[in-house]
């Protein structure tokens, strides 16, 4: 009732009469309607924001749905074809700093915090894609990207984005995937890659509802880097790339989604509206009717050099305050990440005040094993 980007449903009503139903006995109808309902989501221009994604929801009675037509497409010298053809092996090794348009792991979408167009991190990956689509295609599910791959290097990482190409020629990624290749066979039994010799690897991508309009290319962006949202391997590796398919869960137009009974609109309390003291890098800002005052201040520090993955370097700090009247409190975390080949470097402080006086302090310095990572 409070997703962003939108649209936003009447979650509340809909939890209530499912609880009715099951614990009051009440027949509410919920046991009359579809196991699950999807938003599917219609293609839009790639931005850091969107208040509403257009689309549709439609509905399913089983998950996987029963009703998806997986399209297989394949890696070919010519893109993404629909019918297996020769494909010369392709080295793919990254540069660290593919990942700049990835936008947060988590977007919470009440800032600029979605993937942005993707042409750059596509402009340092290998891609491969379709010729503009004849018709529109609905996908429903996980793609599954399978690959003959290769390595040089024991350890290694392998990024897959699944993007919809504009015919202005704008990258709007769909969905993506990753593998650390060392746990190709599960991750309960990682193993180090043996030089040089070709594995078949499957990456399940994320789960999508999105539609692929007629006129719009299919495209598959590899790369073996992802900073910040996947550390970098020891090593910087390269791949080679010698087959590969794209299976995409296509679903087809139902006459039931049209039937689909419509949503509530959300309902939920007023929020209470606090009154902003100070904007900026430090918010400040007081809940009138108790008298409290609430500061916030994050800074985040993300760096990698382009050929060194050993360079990479995260620190974060926040600082929060409270106060009221004549009583005051402030808490700094900082926490700073780094690594060898080796280990990873965990170093962290937690300080906490009343008023002047420092009443807790907390430091961590921890070296921890890599252990295939």
């Amino acid at each position: 009732h409070f997703a962003r980007p939108g649209p936003q449903i009447g979650f509340l009503q809909e939890m209530l009469r499912w609880w009715d139903y099951w614990l009051k006995g009440i027949d509410t109808g919920v046991t009359h309607e579809p196991m699950l309902r999807a938003w599917m989501t219609d293609s839009v221009k790639p931005a850091s924001h969107h208040e509403v994604l257009l689309g549709r929801w439609v509905a399913e009675c089983s998950w996987p749905p029963s009703a998806i037509t997986p399209q297989r497409l394949f890696l070919t010298d010519d893109g993404l074809r629909n019918e297996a053809a020769p494909l010369t092996a392709r080295a793919l090794s990254s540069p660290q700093t593919v990942g700049k348009c990835a936008g947060q792991w988590v977007p919470f979408g009440r800032g600029h915090d979605e993937a942005i167009d993707q042409r750059e991190d596509d402009a340092r990956s290998l891609i491969f894609e379709t010729p503009p689509l004849e018709r529109s295609i609905a996908i429903l599910g996980a793609p599954i990207v399978t690959l003959d791959v290769a390595s040089d290097r024991p350890i290694a990482n392998l990024i897959v984005r699944l993007c919809d190409v504009h015919p202005s020629g704008e990258s709007l990624r769909v969905s993506y995937g990753v593998l650390n290749l060392t746990h190709r066979d599960g991750h309960e039994r990682p193993a180090p890659l043996r030089v040089g010799e070709r594995y078949r690897v499957r990456i399940q991508l994320n789960d999508a509802g999105s539609v692929f309009p007629a006129g719009h290319k299919v495209r598959l962006a590899l790369s073996t880097a992802y900073w910040p949202m996947i550390w970098p391997a020891p090593e910087k590796a390269t791949l080679l790339i010698s087959a590969g398919t794209l299976d995409l869960p296509v679903r087809p137009p139902q006459a039931t989604d049209a039937q689909l009974s419509p949503l509530p609109p959300p309902e939920s309390a007023p929020p209470e509206k606090p009154t902003i003291i100070r904007c900026g890098d430090m918010r400040i800002e007081r809940i009138d009717r108790i008298g409290l005052e609430l500061g916030t201040q994050s800074k985040s520090y993300l760096h990698v050099e382009e050929d060194d993955p050993l360079s990479a370097v995260a620190e974060l700090r926040r600082t929060r305050t409270m106060s009221r009247d004549a009583w005051q409190i402030r808490i700094e975390t900082q926490m700073r990440l780094s690594c060898t080949r080796d280990v990873f470097l965990l170093q962290g402080s937690l300080r906490a005040w009343e008023g002047a006086n420092e009443v807790c302090r907390r430091e961590w310095d921890r070296a921890i094993a890599r252990d295939f990572l």
